[in-house]
């Protein structure tokens, strides 16, 4: 079984960061479906290009009936595979529907953090007022005071 699709364009997230209009050169190559990059042998110059990125082939056409459109094609190989994703349908109950109330808040929460700054030792010393403060301070540094005068 084979699931396609269309997306967006996702070529650009192949592109290599050099300016060349050689296509060899623009992207990075693959030939498998394992890797990601640019398929040439699949690709048709100036038609179409085929690529690969997670598992999944992605056809951009450039000209023609389909153009500007990228179509999408993923072959899922069992539950034991990298590449496997998971499909199928999804319940929705009608009775949640529009259930919308205001988030409920802890006021008695208290958080302990660590407020350690590297700065806030040095912080303090906008509290000393005169020379005394300063030679007694003990937050656990020592400053060596040498008198000018």
């Amino acid at each position: 079984m084979e699931v396609t699709g269309t997306s967006t364009s996702r070529l650009i997230e192949l592109r290599k960061y050099t300016i060349t209009g050689i296509i060899n050169d623009q992207y990075f190559l693959s030939s498998s479906i394992a890797s990601d990059g640019v398929d040439l042998t699949l690709s048709v110059t100036g038609v179409s290009i085929v690529y690969y990125i997670g598992g999944i082939k992605y056809i951009d056409y450039l000209i023609g009936e389909l153009s500007g459109i990228t179509q999408t094609f993923y072959t899922p190989e069992g539950t034991g595979s990298t590449l496997n994703f998971s499909y199928g349908n999804y319940y929705k109950h009608p009775n949640k529907n529009n259930i919308v109330s205001q988030p409920k808040t802890e006021v008695d929460v208290f958080i302990d953090r660590n407020e350690m700054s590297a700065f806030e030792n040095n912080y303090r010393l906008e509290e000393m007022t005169n020379l005394n403060d300063l030679l007694t301070y003990a937050g656990g540094n020592y400053f060596n005071i040498v008198k000018n005068s």
